[in-house]
C-alpha cells in the first residue's frame, strides 16, 4: 500500500519528474572526445558578468591552460554588474571590476576589457549595438580562439547570457565579412574570421547546451581556476574551498580523466560538413 505522500503527490508531477530522469539519464553517461589546444596564439573571452569565466560550467580552466601554453588572453566584460552586490550599485560595481581584474591575473589573462552595458540591462540594447562591439574587438585583437556562452542554448534563464550569447556568435562570423562596418577598414581594421570558437552554457537551468568536446585540465589548471573563482569575494564569500576542483573532477571523472571542462566547439570547417570525411582522410597526421 502507497504512504500518505505517494497518494498526495499529483501523477502530473510524477509524470514530469520522469521524463526529466530519463532526459537527463543519456546525456550524463555520455563520454565525449578529448580535445587539443588549438593552433594559434590570441584568446578573446567575451561574456556578460566579472565571474562568468570562474564557474564550473567551463572556461577557467581551459582559460588558465591555453595561456600556460603560451596564448594571450583577453576578458570582455559586457556590463556594469551593478545589481550583482548586495552593498550598493556603484560600489558594487567598483569592487566586482576590481576582484574581475585580481581574478583573471591568477588565469593569465592580460587585460579586462569591460564594455559597461547596464546589469540586467541588455535587452533593451539593441542586437546590431553590442554585436558591432564585438566586432570591433575581434577585427582590433585578432584571436585564434573564442570562447564566450552558447547561442544555441536557450533555456539560460539570465537575459544577459543570452543577449551576449547571440551578439558573440554572429560577431565572430560578421567580422570576417568585409562588407560588414567597412567604416572598421577605414580606421585600419581588417576583416578576421574566428576559427576556433568554445561555447559553454549554465546546465543548471535546463536543457540547451550539448557540448560536443571535453578538454583535459591538469592539476595546476584547476588550482588556478579555483584561485580565480574565489578571487570575486563579493559574491563568492562563503563558497566552499574545494568548488571547482570538485566540478572539473566529476566532469573529468565522466570522460576518463583526472579534470575536464566540457564544450560545444566548433571550428572553421564546421559550416561546411561535407568536407568532414574529406579532411580526416585527405590531413597529414602528426
Amino acid at each position: 500500500m502507497r504512504n500518505q505522500h505517494q497518494r498526495s503527490m499529483p501523477k502530473r508531477r510524477v509524470y514530469h519528474c520522469c521524463l526529466l530522469l530519463l532526459a537527463a539519464a543519456p546525456l550524463a553517461a555520455q563520454k565525449l572526445p578529448l580535445g587539443a589546444n588549438p593552433e594559434g596564439k590570441r584568446l578573446l573571452i567575451i561574456q556578460s558578468h566579472h565571474d562568468d569565466h570562474t564557474w564550473e560550467f567551463g572556461f577557467g580552466g581551459f582559460i588558465a591552460r591555453l595561456t600556460r601554453s603560451g596564448y594571450e588572453a583577453w576578458y570582455v566584460r559586457t556590463t556594469n554588474d551593478e545589481k550583482d552586490s548586495g552593498i550598493g550599485w556603484g560600489r558594487g560595481d567598483q569592487i566586482n571590476h576590481k576582484e574581475s581584474v585580481e581574478a583573471t591575473r591568477h588565469l593569465g589573462i592580460k587585460e579586462v576589457i569591460s564594455l559597461n552595458w547596464r546589469n540586467d540591462h541588455m535587452d533593451s540594447v539593441p542586437m546590431n549595438e553590442v554585436r558591432a562591439h564585438y566586432i570591433l574587438l575581434i577585427r582590433k585583437l585578432r584571436p585564434d580562439v573564442l570562447m564566450t556562452w552558447n547561442p544555441w542554448g536557450h533555456y539560460d534563464r539570465n537575459p544577459d547570457h543570452r543577449k551576449v550569447a547571440r551578439a558573440a556568435g554572429e560577431a565572430a562570423w560578421m567580422a570576417g565579412l568585409a562588407n560588414v562596418h567597412p567604416e572598421h577598414l577605414a580606421a585600419g581594421l581588417k576583416p578576421h574570421r574566428v576559427p576556433y570558437v568554445y561555447y559553454s552554457q549554465r546546465s543548471d537551468y535546463g536543457r540547451g547546451q550539448v557540448p560536443n568536446i571535453a578538454i583535459e585540465l591538469s592539476a595546476e589548471d584547476v588550482r588556478r581556476k579555483e584561485a580565480a573563482f574565489h578571487a570575486h569575494q563579493n559574491v563568492r564569500r562563503g563558497s566552499p574551498k574545494d568548488a571547482m576542483d570538485k566540478a572539473s573532477r566529476e566532469t573529468g571523472e565522466q570522460h576518463g580523466v583526472r579534470y575536464a571542462e566540457v564544450f560545444y566547439f566548433r571550428d572553421e570547417w564546421s559550416h561546411l560538413p561535407g568536407l568532414a570525411p574529406l579532411l580526416e582522410e585527405s590531413v597529414v597526421k602528426r
